[in-house]
């Protein structure tokens, strides 16, 4: 028996259905003859026009003493210092690449700044607002918090999974915590002893079954993981809050999928829900010591969807709480008493899916600007401060009167770009019916939301396929995974308002806006290779793997067998057709399936069409046992290892 077949037989009964990505029927070569007739391909990140350099605020904070309101913004790589009492920003510092996330020092005299593409922390003095230090972190660093006394940073890790945790005295990593997907937001405890990641998406499992997401918690003290709180059928859990009361509750924004359901069903309503999971510690216990309670509770009307739920935050009074729902450009005020009544009122198996409990706590919902994502209030609980993404500018809350008082411009270019108006596009839920979803809302961050989903076909459980990115997408077409769309105008134009919006969907002049944002999604930076391009050892091997031509043991591999053949370097790693290698299920109507891209394949996990392989190893060891998915049962260990390493540089 080969190491490969070892292999598979130690994954217990797990379906032997095969795979998807290096296979291709024989006739696909005459196929891609007509490659030569097609225009050059264009590289998704090659330089465009420039575009004016928008701010785009996406996280904010207070000084302690509210004074002075500080904003990290993505578009122009700054952070900025906002005076509350004229509204006027009075400092900026140049910080890295994307920056994300933002924590103050609890004296209050150091910023730091999160650098998602750079996988740097910026620290920044307050007083001369430079950056004093560039900290190394993981991959893609996004939230981040001090501990109480300001000598550790937490920082999540979106792209590596995990959590850093940085010595500031020596401003060098000493641990690392491994989390689950994609965590983006971490929230030190008022007591101190608890700092709690949120994770963007759910745990890899069975593509049939509800997604789960987890909470991690880290004991400060001992500096150890004390529980992962799961939250079961939801998603894209973003910011964190804690209530200032004894004995305080979290509220952690979400998303509540019905991705198992035919998605076709849209205006039956409930397809997408969007609520906050109430987490309470177990009272009286040490960290880690009882498990954590997690109530479920929506923010939808019985008619109405306030998609994409993302800042959160307490008055300090405890009264009320805030949460800005981004794509559909709106901020909820609810009432902490109600909400606790309500909480008690039904059991949390049912509150979870009752789309009449807003109604019970919400005192009021708000316009912000375009895409609001993090919401600050100030000491007094008298103000609420919402940075709105895609406008440049920070809407003020009356939280006395629950009105808005004004909107301050941060001083972003004014004229709207076709690419700017295509993001708000993108990030706007009020085309889908009663405003269910946005674009946004299934490709969170231009990505994916990790799920399979059941979409245009109306019997349930059939035809179900993984969500895939869309980064880097340009001169990729066809499009969806049975490559039945030849460009983007038909994917996000007629298919999109008939079975995903049901609705009139995007006019003319909007849908020019949505694909010229969606031409122009770049690709980030690829972590596993290095920045001069030289590759590893291994990857070297990997690399001769992918291209070759013989079996190990001399045998040809026929064309149509072979890694490149699918996936020529030239088209970004797709050979653009659609081909059969056997992956259809009992469920599938069809067979034959697009290839897919590989540009930064190790981000794009589950993989297959439906999402089955949790992992670049699963599709030959569990789903490619007869040989359809390339050459693989003569490879040992060691070689599957070497070909994913490369893999992984592309």
């Amino acid at each position: 028996m080969s190491s490969l077949r070892l292999l598979h037989s130690q994954r217990g009964n797990r379906t032997s259905y095969r795979g998807f990505y290096f296979c291709l029927l024989p006739f696909a070569l005459c196929l891609l003859t007509c490659f030569s007739e097609m225009a050059a391909p264009i590289n998704p990140q090659s330089a465009e026009p420039a575009e004016p350099e928008y701010l785009t605020p996406v996280e904010i904070k207070f000084a302690s003493d509210g004074k002075k309101l500080y904003v990290v913004c993505e578009g122009n790589e700054s952070v900025l210092a906002l005076d509350t009492q004229t509204r006027q920003v009075v400092a900026k510092a140049k910080v890295g690449h994307k920056p994300r996330g933002l924590a103050v020092s609890p004296d209050g005299k150091t910023l730091y700044v999160s650098n998602e593409w750079s996988d740097t922390v910026s620290e920044v003095d307050v007083a001369t607002f430079s950056v004093k230090r560039t900290l190394k972190t993981g991959w893609g660093p996004v939230g981040l918090v001090t501990d109480r006394t300001g000598k550790t940073l937490y920082v999540a890790n979106s792209i590596a999974d995990s959590v850093s945790l940085i010595d500031l005295a020596s401003g060098t990593e000493i641990k690392r915590f491994t989390t689950h997907r994609y965590p983006e937001q971490v929230l030190l405890s008022r007591d101190g002893r608890c700092v709690y990641a949120a994770n963007l998406l759910p745990h890899l499992g069975p593509y049939d079954q509800p997604p789960v997401s987890e909470l991690l918690v880290l004991d400060t003290n001992k500096q150890v993981v004390a529980e992962r709180i799961l939250i079961p059928g939801a998603i894209e859990l973003r910011h964190i809050a804690e209530a200032p009361l004894q004995g305080g509750y979290l509220i952690v924004p979400l998303v509540r999928p019905k991705n198992l359901g035919p998605l076709i069903q849209v205006n039956q309503g409930w397809t997408m829900t969007h609520g906050m999971a109430v987490v309470r510690p177990a009272p009286n216990t040490s960290v880690g010591e009882a498990g954590s309670k997690v109530t479920q509770v929506l923010l939808d009307d019985i008619d109405y969807y306030f998609a994409g739920n993302d800042g959160v935050a307490f008055t300090p009074d405890g009264r009320r709480a805030l949460v800005t729902s981004s794509d559909a450009d709106t901020v909820s005020i609810l009432d902490t008493a109600h909400l606790a009544q309500r909480l008690r009122q039904y059991p949390g198996e049912e509150l979870a899916n009752r789309l009449d409990s807003a109604a019970t706590f919400v005192v009021k919902r708000l316009p912000t600007g375009h895409n609001p994502t993090s919401v600050a209030i100030t000491p007094d609980s008298r103000w609420a401060y919402i940075s709105n993404r895609l406008d440049d500018s920070v809407t003020i809350i009356d939280l006395a009167q629950s009105k808005v008082a004004a909107t301050i411009d941060l001083g972003g270019p004014k004229e709207i770009t076709l690419m700017r108006r295509g993001e708000q596009m993108f990030h706007a839920a009020k085309y889908c019916y009663q405003g269910q979803f946005a674009c946004a809302t299934c490709h969170p961050n231009s990505h994916l939301d990790g799920l399979a989903w059941n979409l245009e076909t109306p019997q349930l459980g059939r035809d179900r396929v993984a969500n895939r990115t869309l980064r880097g997408i340009r001169e990729t077409a066809p499009y969806k995974w049975n490559g039945h769309n030849p460009d983007l105008a038909t994917q996000c134009g007629p298919r999109i308002a008939k079975f995903l919006f049901r609705s009139e969907g995007f006019n003319t002049a909007e849908l020019e806006a949505l694909l010229t944002y969606m031409n122009n999604i770049p690709l980030p930076a690829n972590r596993h290779l290095a920045p001069d391009g030289q590759l590893t050892e291994a990857q070297e091997r990997g690399k001769t793997i992918f291209y070759r031509q013989y079996t190990n043991s001399g045998q040809v591999i026929p064309a149509e067998n072979r890694c490149d053949t699918c996936h020529p370097a030239e088209t970004h790693y797709t050979a653009r057709i659609s081909t059969d290698v056997t992956s259809k299920t009992e469920y599938d109507t069809n067979g034959m399936f697009d290839i897919p891209q590989l540009d930064r394949v190790y981000e794009d996990a589950p993989y297959l069409h439906n999402g089955e392989a949790l992992t670049l190893e699963e599709i030959w060891t569990v789903f490619n046992n007869k040989d359809t998915h390339g050459i693989t049962s003569d490879m040992s260990k060691e070689q599957l290892n070497d070909l994913i390493e490369f893999l992984k540089t592309l």
